[in-house]
């Protein structure tokens, strides 16, 4: 249920979202070119917009996953960083870290979270009562 979701793991879910959000952004105000930059922004971002709501479910599997994910995008805006050395691109990377940074820290640190994703993990949510009145 989402509402059981500590406010540190709707928060990151929220900056998930806004990293598929700036997926898309990059490609509508960027100069349209095919090359790997494009393909991988036309990849990540529905990827990662498919992840929010595993997120917040507290599904193990995605928190590993975005958190693969962000490494590797934080790494390769590495490369960006000196492909572009606009101030603009600079500045948009140092906001893309800060992000990503905030994410895996409240997907990872807190104890809430932790305790949140050892809970789903260890305990299902129960069945509706309408499939246990069938069992029985």
């Amino acid at each position: 249920m989402m509402s059981a979701a500590p406010i540190t793991v709707r928060v990151a879910a929220l900056g998930i979202a806004i990293h598929a959000i700036n997926h898309v952004l990059v490609l509508v105000f960027s100069p349209f070119s095919w090359n790997v930059g494009t393909v991988f922004h036309l990849i990540h971002a529905p990827l990662y917009a498919a992840l929010v709501w595993p997120v917040l479910l507290g599904k193990n599997w995605a928190r590993i996953l975005i958190t693969f994910l962000l490494g590797g995008q934080f790494l390769g805006r590495f490369v960006v960083w000196v492909l572009f050395p606009s101030a603009g691109a600079h500045l948009a990377l140092i906001g893309g870290w800060a992000l990503s940074v905030a994410v895996l820290t409240l997907l990872w640190v807190p104890g809430s979270t932790r305790r949140y994703y050892r809970r789903t993990r260890t305990h299902p949510a129960p069945e509706s009562a309408s499939v246990a009145k069938v069992t029985e």
